[in-house]
Formats: C-alpha cells, structure tokens, sequence
C-alpha cells in the first residue's frame, strides 16, 4: 500500500467503460482496505476481522447494474465507517513526546451518485481521498507494511 493514487477515472462515457473502471477501482480499494487492517492488526495489535469484498458488476448494463453499483458504494461507506469506528476508539493510542497523540481517522462517502460521466468520478475522487487517509495514517503512526 506504499502508492496512494492508483485508482482509475472515467475518461469517456459508455457503459462497459462505466463497469470496467468500477470493478477495477472496487478491486484495487479492496486490497488497500485489506491490506489496511492486516496492517494495524499486526502493527498496533488493534484486533480486527474488518473486510471488504466487492461483488463483481456485471457486464451487462440494465437495472441490476445500478442496483449493484449502489450495493457496492454502500458496503464500502460501512467499511469505511466500521474502519474509522475501531481505529478512534480503540484503547492504543501512539505516544509523541510522553503525550498522548489519538487516533483521527475519518472516512466519508457521500452515496448519493447518478450514473453519469461527473458524479462516477466524483464519486472515484472521495474513494480516493480516503485510501490517502490510511496512507496518511501509516505515515503518522510509523506504520510499514
């Protein structure tokens, strides 16, 4: 998880470019995510069974595209969520100078997207700005994986 930018934008509007980027893009927040909580589960000794997987979108674009999109957004704002909730509360907090320095992680999705060329890569952009957050995260705490 040494990179933070890897994650693909939509440059033109189709369908099947629509569903390549986000499958890519699920495939790739998913093994950052992963690879996240594997991390400070060894590193920080913060116990966790957090995952996320991503359900492939399938190629044919119609209703259950959408409905699988939505799935897909929601499930990674709870990750997320669930990620920011364990590591501001947990007990471990890194000390800096005999102080106590706590955890502030914060990871916010807004879900309400449209299917359309903009809000996808807005959308890429907010997913974006949260893994950079974990890879803040790992520089502040001295965290290597």
């Amino acid at each position: 998880m040494g990179e933070t930018n890897n994650l693909k934008y939509l440059e033109k509007t189709s369908p099947q470019a629509l569903i390549d980027v986000l499958n890519f893009d699920l495939e790739q927040t998913a093994n950052q995510y992963n690879s996240f909580c594997r991390l400070i589960n060894d590193r920080l000794s913060i116990q966790n069974n957090l995952q996320f997987s991503h359900e492939p979108i399938i190629p044919s674009f119609n209703r259950q595209t959408r409905l699988q999109l939505m799935t897909n957004i929601r499930n990674l704002d709870r990750a997320f969520a669930n990620l920011a909730r364990l590591l501001n509360h947990s007990p471990f907090k890194k000390l800096d100078k005999g102080l106590i320095v706590p955890y502030d992680f914060h990871a916010y999705i807004d879900i309400g997207i449209k299917l359309t060329k903009d809000e996808i890569n807005d959308y890429i952009k907010q997913v974006e700005n949260v893994l950079k957050e974990l890879f803040d995260f790992k520089i502040k705490y001295r965290l290597n994986d």
